[in-house]
Parts: structure tokens; sequence; C-alpha cells
């Protein structure tokens, strides 16, 4: 065997072996891609369903009325100071809680840090729920704001991608599968006894 054969095996073999290596890397990398897309997956889980993120939530049904009462409404148009009323202090510490880690989520999704689609799924309501709560808060703050960046700029774009999902989707269940219960509208449901505030309403009329 000449020596510029032997010279060429030796090349087509370390081409051959720095190949393999490439791929084993790249595998090893997309491994390693989804093991850490699986674990910001469930700890985003375990914050949607955490009690402190569900007592936000509930805590933020009363934004709207609260950031329209002109006795309150200013101390929602500047940072939180000691001077603030505490039902302020409490539903802005419940704004920040909720809009700063949906905040946090459509940054990770907008960067391809988790999987949009596996969240979307999960989460699709809960992102627009909690947005049609902070809305009018997020109005003040961008209004107010002296910032450039508006405020939840990656909440907004959360927001958007699981409204248009639900919009052409709607669910997740496989479309050609049968189904165990019937549609929602036909669902049939215990009777519900009316609270006594709305028993009595109804007597009124």
């Amino acid at each position: 065997m000449s020596l510029e054969l032997l010279n060429t095996c030796a090349s087509l073999a370390t081409s051959v072996i720095v190949a393999a290596t490439t791929i084993a890397a790249l595998i090893q990398l997309r491994h390693l891609r989804a093991s850490n897309q699986i674990e910001g997956q469930l700890a985003i889980n375990a914050l949607i369903q955490s009690d402190e993120f569900t007592d936000a939530m509930i805590t933020l049904q009363g934004m709207r009325a609260m950031i329209t009462d002109p006795e309150l409404a200013e101390s929602f148009r500047g940072p939180t100071s000691a001077a603030s009323p505490p039902q302020v202090i409490r539903m802005r510490r419940a704004a920040k809680l909720v809009g700063s880690n949906l905040e946090n989520v459509g940054n990770m999704v907008r960067n391809r840090l988790t999987d949009r689609q596996l969240f979307i799924e999960q989460f699709c309501n809960v992102v627009s729920e909690a947005w049609d709560l902070l809305e009018p808060f997020t109005r003040v703050r961008r209004k107010f704001s002296e910032g450039h960046d508006a405020i939840w700029e990656d909440f907004e774009y959360l927001t958007i991608l699981s409204r248009d999902w639900m919009a052409k989707r709607g669910s997740a269940f496989p479309k050609n599968m049968r189904r165990l219960l019937t549609e929602w509208s036909d669902l049939e449901i215990p009777p519900a006894r009316a609270k006594r505030g709305e028993s009595e309403g109804a007597a009124a009329t």
C-alpha cells in the first residue's frame, strides 16, 4: 500500500470520527435541551397551580372596581409606597405576582426556552383570564410609565398566542377520537341551590 493511499485512508477515517463525534454531540445537546424544557415546564406548572398564584388571581377580580374608584385611582399611577392604602398594596402585590410571572413565561416562550404548544394547550385559558383581570392596571401603568419598554409586553405576546390558539383550535383533544362526554351544552348536571341573595332578588322581581 502506497504512502499516498495510507494518507487518504487516514484522512477519511479522521473525517468519519469527527462526523460521528459531531453527531453524538448534537444528540446530547438535543437531549439536554429537552431535559431543560421538561424541568422548565414542570416549574411553570408548579407556579400556576400554586396556592399563591390562585389567591392572587382571586384578589385581582376586584382590580377593575378598585382602579376606577376616584379615591384609590391615583395610588395605581405611580410606584407603591408606605403611604399607599393597604388594599391597593395588596392588589398591586397580586398584580405583580401574576403579571410578572406570566411576563417571564412569555419571554421564555418567545425565546424558545420552553415548549410553546405544550404551555398554551395547558394554560391558554389562565393566561387569557389573567390578562382580562390585569388589563385596567396595564393601561394605567403604560400611560404613566416613564420607561421606554411597555409593561408586560411578553405577557401580552403570550396572551395573543393563547387567544389565537383558542380561536383556531379550542381544544387539544384529537379530532377523530370518540368522546366519553357529549357536547358541553348537552351535559346533564345536578341542580344547584341558588344563593340567598340571588333567590331573594328573583322573588322581588
